[in-house]
């Protein structure tokens, strides 16, 4: 069971892009995976496709922003292990063990 809120990811359907609903709006999440660098990249756009912000490289435990530009979700997104045993976000660990979670939300409401 999740400690926070989580937002769905599948790795194997990538390049995609999927409607986001959070508290603060609703939002397009494009994920990107390149496997040249084995980096995942999200781009946050509105409903209209209006790109708020692009190319957020998703590392372990770091907040996808740290700033707050215009348009951008107020809450903080974090992909993490909720368990602790991952450090690190791969392919094979995305959307599955390592998760984007929704700090400071509680529950198992997965797929915001």
């Amino acid at each position: 069971m999740a400690l926070r809120d989580t937002i769905d990811v599948n790795p194997e359907l990538m390049p995609y892009t999927k409607q986001v609903d959070l508290d603060s709006g609703s939002y397009n999440l494009t994920f990107q995976y390149n496997k040249i660098d084995q980096q995942f990249t999200i781009d946050v756009a509105d409903l209209e496709g209006n790109v708020i912000k692009s190319g957020i490289v998703v590392m372990a435990n770091q907040p996808l922003w740290t700033v707050n530009l215009p348009g951008l979700p107020a809450e903080t997104i974090i992909p993490m292990d909720e368990s602790g045993n991952e450090t690190e976000v791969t392919f094979g660990n995305f959307g599955d063990t390592m998760e984007l979670t929704i700090d400071g939300s509680e529950g198992d409401a997965s797929d915001a």
